[in-house]
Order: structure tokens, then C-alpha cells, then sequence
């Protein structure tokens, strides 16, 4: 498993062990016995440790040894020092940070630690400059979605920060953990799964859970099953029917779903996964955070397609909170960032050609007066067209010439309110009159766009900040009275379309949610995964 070190840097090794250059610490008689061992081991090439494919850091480790004359950091004679103790811990804990404690091989650690402290030593700074990259920047590349080690993305030096630690004394904990990213949403996510890896058994169990509607006995059963491996239950408690069913909606609600009991589609899926997955779902939401900036804009809107919300955040507040429609599996919402510019009352819907071919044609076909009930025109290179004039039977999507707009009113499927952010996707945010779908918990049945509940509400909150010189009453009357006007905002700000599958609240929860697209995988095949046991 492990191997002998196979490269010298072409440095000079050894030199004056008793010196006392700038810099440089003063040894203790044990320090100094323990730093003579650590140079004649390297001299003699016999560090136990993996090639640098594998020991991502070996150079770094073996150049800030040269640097510093071998003097020992992590061990003291008989075992780990007091420092070496607190970054063990950190090791093994690290799941705390979204990552794995085999990232920073710490099975091997362990070993060394019992067997040979010289290469604990050099094992647990491997693991330092690792974990320290990790926690700051994230270990995936997104452009390969593959694991990686994004030294070359610190903005600081792996070699100052461990002299923070070796010549300045000071905290292990403090030096990693204050490179982490400082958004609100990052904390309370980090947080809540704090009290999720403190609450719950990190389980690899998997279930498939039977249809409600075909076999309702043999589906709670599994599931009772399922919540008992899972930490929800107990064998105390897993018999007593109204223990089961509260415990049954406290999952619902861990997994972002309708505390309602039932174990529908979605909370039948929440069962089948383990609580690895979970985590594995809070270590890449973790992740894609650390890709962010540390300082977000003073204002922005940003929805969360899993979570099914969009958040309205002004001077580090969240001053609104709108439950949100997606696109279906079909018709993805994508993710991405752009400006919003202006808000548009009784907005025209310009039906998409995908639409329009597919839909609305079907829809023709079927009944004549179909444009007409729905408030739909046709055009035909830009001239208004009557649709009793066209033989439907005759048209097909490949051969469609028409364009199709619903103006604005009630019935349009815009609603009375659009919010718009030029962007190549051609999503934006809008009012809908299917008012029915903000009560199920997954929602996800769009064609792309985001589909807002309270959209007035909304709209008189981005007008109050925006200090518009139209105001609430007066988009009020704009709306009632079926008038199209364009509000150009004074300060455009950015909207933000994203894909968390794990979020934190500010009561220190965190809630996992449906990945609806299943989108994580391609993220954690080749990067999380790997480390796995």
C-alpha cells in the first residue's frame, strides 16, 4: 500500500541543524533529536508515503521541510504534540467541512501515528495543505466535474499559513476554518449539518419503497423499515403506530417535503437514499459555494431550483420569500446569473416556437376556436393571420410558419406581472393564474421559466428598494386596470438561478431537497465518490 519515496529535490539537504537564522524557531533538546531523525530519514529516502499522483502535496511538504531544516511540527518523542492532536482531530472530523477524512488519507495517518511518527509527521502537513485548500476553494473542477487540488487558485501561501502555526503559535482550528466562505447561506448550511452528522448515523443503506397505491401495508412497512436504519426510529419505538408517523414527518420535513405522512412519490425517494447521500448532497452544496465570492452583491434575487424558493436579499437581509414553480424534468430550468432591468405589468406572452408547434398546434387541431378561447394571435411574418383561415390537419411542427401571442390580462399565462433579466435561456420570472400548484411541495411543471407566487408582493418590495417613482398603490392600479407598462429599475442588480439540493435555516437545520433533475451525480461520480469506503 504504501511505497518508498521516489524523488529528491535537486536542493541541498543538509545543513547547520543548530542554526539560528531569521525565522527560524528554537528547538527544544526532544525537538532538535526529533528533527535529526526527520532529515536522516529523507536523507536515506525512507519516508513511507504515496507518490505525488496520490500525496497531492508531496513537493510542498518536502520543500517546506527543506525550508525549515526538518524541524517537527505534528509529533513530539512518544507520540502526537498538542498541535499534531488538534489537526488529527480536524482530520477525522472533517466531514464537518463537507469532505471526506480519506481525502487527507487519514486511515494511513492512523497508522503512523502507532507505527511510525516520522511519517505522521509528514502525512498529517500533506493533510494541512490539502484541507486547507479544500475548505477554501472546494475540490471539484466544474470544468470535468473530477476531484481535484485547487493550489493554484489561493489567493494566500500553504507555506505562511503553516508558519502561522509552527512559528506563531497559533490555532490549528482558527488558521483552516477562517478561509471558509462567509455567506450567510454557507454558515447555516455548515450548521445544520453539524446537527445532522451529530443527530444521525452516517448509513449506507438503500431501500425501494412499494407504491402507496399498489400495496399501502407493504409500503409503510418498508418505510418503517427504512426510518429505522436511517436513525429515525428505534427498537424501542419502531412498533408504537404514532411514533411512527411523527418521526415519518419529521423526515418529511428534514427532506424539504410535506409533513403530511403520507409516503408519496418523493418521500418514498427520500427513503430509498441513505444518510450518506445526504451528506453527500450537503458536501456539494458546500462545494459550490466555495466557487462563489465571498462578497455578494448589497442586493439580488436568487432561486433555488430544488428548493423550489426564491429568496429577495437586501444589505445582507432577506427581505422576501416567494414559493416558486420550475421547469418540469422535460423542460429544465438551467442554471445561471444575469441582470435584472425592468418589471413589465400585463406583460404579452410571445410563445415560444417549441411551443407554440407542439402544444398549441395540438391544441387547434382538437378545437377551432382554441386561439380564440385562450386569447391567443397568430402571426405570419409579422402580419396578423384569422386562425379559422387555416387548415390545421394540414400543419405539422417541421412545418409551422406561424407566431403565436397571448396579450396581456388575467387568463395569460404570464400572469399580470413579469420580472425580466436578459439572458441566452430566455427564462425570466412571472405571475401565473395556475395558483393551485404553489400548494404541493415539488414543484416543478414549467416549460423553463420560474413561475411566482405573490408576485405583487414582490414587485412593491423591488420598487421600495429600487426608491422607483412608481409605488406600490400605483403598480396596484397599473395591474387592475390591464394597463402594459415597462418599469425600468434605477439600480439593476443580478438575479442568481442556482441548484442547492441542501440548504441550512436559521434555527441551525439543515434540509435536504429533491434532486429533481438529478444533476448532483455528475458532480460526485468522479470527485466524492472516489473517497468512499
Amino acid at each position: 500500500m504504501f511505497k518508498y519515496w521516489n524523488y529528491i529535490l535537486i536542493i541541498a539537504l543538509f545543513v547547520t541543524l543548530g542554526s539560528c537564522a531569521t525565522g527560524k524557531k528554537e528547538l527544544s533538546d526532544e525537538e532538535v533529536a526529533i528533527q535529526e531523525k526527520l532529515a536522516s530519514k529523507f536523507g536515506n529516502q525512507e519516508f513511507l508515503i504515496y507518490n505525488e499522483d496520490t500525496l497531492l502535496a508531496s513537493k510542498e511538504v518536502l520543500s517546506y521541510y527543506d525550508k525549515n531544516e526538518f524541524a517537527p511540527i505534528w509529533i513530539e518523542e512518544n507520540g502526537l504534540s498538542t498541535k499534531g492532536t488538534d489537526l488529527f482531530g480536524m482530520v477525522e472530523n472533517s466531514m464537518d467541512y463537507g469532505l471526506l477524512p480519506s481525502m487527507f488519507h487519514f486511515s494511513e495517518i492512523q497508522q503512523m501515528v502507532d507505527s511510525s511518527l516520522l511519517d505522521a509527521e509528514m502525512l498529517l502537513t500533506n493533510a494541512f495543505f490539502l484541507m486547507s485548500t479544500h475548505i477554501s476553494e472546494g475540490c471539484i473542477d466544474s470544468s470535468n466535474f473530477s476531484y481535484t487540488w485547487k493550489k493554484d487558485q489561493l489567493s494566500y501561501s500553504l507555506m505562511d499559513e503553516l508558519d502561522r502555526i509552527y512559528l506563531e503559535n497559533e490555532s490549528v482550528e482558527t488558521v483552516l476554518t477562517e478561509k471558509q466562505p462567509k455567506n450567510w447561506e454557507y454558515i447555516q448550511l455548515q450548521k445544520g449539518l453539524i446537527t445532522f452528522l451529530d443527530s444521525f448515523d452516517i448509513d449506507t443503506n438503500h431501500f425501494s419503497i412499494p407504491a402507496f397505491k399498489e400495496d399501502s401495508a407493504a409500503c409503510y412497512e418498508v418505510a418503517n423499515e427504512a426510518l429505522y436504519k436511517h436513525g429515525f426510529l428505534d427498537s424501542t419505538n419502531r412498533t408504537n403506530d404514532s411514533i411512527f408517523i411523527a418521526h415519518l414527518q419529521q423526515f418529511q420535513v428534514l427532506n424539504g417535503l410535506k409533513d403530511d405522512a403520507i409516503v408519496g412519490k418523493w418521500t418514498g425517494r427520500a427513503l430509498e437514499k441513505s444518510n450518506q447521500d445526504r451528506f453527500l448532497q450537503a458536501a456539494l452544496s458546500m462545494e459550490k459555494w466555495k466557487w462563489k465570492p465571498d462578497t455578494l452583491p448589497e442586493k439580488y434575487i436568487r432561486v433555488n431550483i430544488p428548493e423550489f424558493n426564491l429568496y429577495f436579499v437586501d444589505s445582507n437581509k432577506v427581505k422576501r420569500k416567494h414559493r416558486v414553480v420550475v421547469g418540469a424534468y422535460t423542460t429544465q430550468t438551467p442554471e445561471f446569473s444575469a441582470t435584472m432591468f425592468r418589471m413589465v405589468t400585463n406583460p404579452f406572452w410571445h410563445v415560444p416556437y417549441s411551443i407554440a408547434s407542439t402544444e398549441i398546434l395540438y391544441g387547434a387541431k382538437k378545437d377551432t376556436g382554441y386561439f380564440r378561447k385562450k386569447g391567443y394571435k397568430v402571426f405570419k411574418n409579422g402580419d396578423p393571420v384569422d386562425p379559422k383561415s387555416v387548415d390545421w390537419s394540414t400543419i405539422r411542427q417541421g412545418n409551422f410558419p406561424y407566431r403565436v401571442r397571448q396579450d396581456g390580462g388575467g387568463g395569460n399565462s404570464l400572469g399580470r406581472l413579469k420580472f425580466l433579466f436578459p439572458n441566452v435561456n430566455s427564462v425570466f420570472i412571472h405571475d401565473t393564474p395556475s395558483k393551485r400548484l404553489f400548494k404541493n411541495d415539488v414543484r416543478a411543471y414549467s416549460h423553463g421559466c420560474v413561475r411566482l407566487d405573490q408576485p405583487f408582493e414582490l414587485g412593491k418590495a423591488l420598487l421600495t428598494a429600487d426608491k422607483h417613482e412608481v409605488v406600490a398603490d400605483t403598480l396596484d392600479s397599473m395591474i387592475v386596470r390591464g394597463q402594459q407598462t415597462v418599469l425600468e429599475l434605477n439600480d439593476p442588480f443580478t438575479v442568481f438561478i442556482e441548484y442547492y439540493t441542501a440548504t441550512g435555516d436559521s434555527s441551525g437545520n439543515i434540509i435536504f431537497h429533491p434532486d429533481i433533475y438529478g444533476r448532483d451525480e455528475k458532480y460526485l461520480e468522479n470527485s466524492f465518490k472516489k473517497f468512499l469506503d
